[in-house]
């Protein structure tokens, strides 16, 4: 059955430049959705949907899962608690286009150090730096790129994958969510000019500056 495609929203303001520039950065932002798994399923994806995707993922070696959609988390994106484990596992997604390097592996042996934890999963859409993956290695952390969970999906039988696939491809995919309020984010324009940017829709209620910027290939 062909996947279904989802067709952004057209809100643009008639003679408005920004307006037409803001919806045209968000049309291209769009990407259809991928048939089969692939490396391309991770750049289609925004980063909370890259962390449901990893917490279905692991959630179905039969491992209980826990996470929150938004707000401070302490560095822990994902718990994971196995059977007859006395200590749960903690796990950090990262939807990065750079590579992760040691500096971001040692703080997150710092959360696992701050929960009295000695095993955890970095997770990332993007690859490892060398040192970064020889730090992992050596203080229980594994470190899962975008190869090794592609690795991983490949083991799930063939409807668990289409699962997966439907979750990293779940709502308006492609658009980033604000890390602070849970809800989608819009490109706005800074009221002293600039470059454009994705910014939370709370903004005037609640005064959310929330802000992601635009990828080069937005711009």
């Amino acid at each position: 059955m062909p996947w279904p495609r989802r067709n952004p929203p057209t809100t643009a303001v008639a003679g408005n430049p920004i307006a037409r520039t803001a919806q045209q950065i968000e049309s291209e932002s769009f990407a259809p959705q991928a048939r089969t798994w692939g490396p391309e399923v991770f750049d289609h994806i925004e980063w909370r949907r890259f962390e449901a995707l990893c917490e279905a993922l692991y959630g179905q070696a039969g491992v209980r899962t826990e996470s929150q959609s938004h707000g401070a988390d302490g560095g822990v994106d994902i718990w994971l608690y196995l059977q007859h484990a006395s200590k749960p596992m903690i796990v950090q997604c990262k939807h990065w286009s750079r590579k992760v390097a040691v500096d971001d592996v040692r703080a997150f042996f710092g959360v696992l150090k701050s929960h009295d934890l000695e095993r955890g999963i970095f997770a990332t859409s993007a690859t490892f730096t060398s040192e970064a993956s020889a730090f992992a290695s050596a203080h229980g952390i594994s470190a899962q790129n975008r190869e090794g969970l592609l690795n991983l999906i490949a083991t799930r039988t063939p409807a668990q994958q289409v699962l997966l696939l439907e979750t990293a491809y779940q709502g308006e995919y492609w658009r980033p969510t604000c890390a602070s309020c849970g809800i989608k984010m819009v490109v706005r324009e800074p009221k002293s000019g600039g470059p454009l940017f994705w910014g939370c829709t709370n903004f005037a209620k609640l005064r959310c500056r929330s802000r992601i910027q635009l990828r080069a290939a937005e711009r």
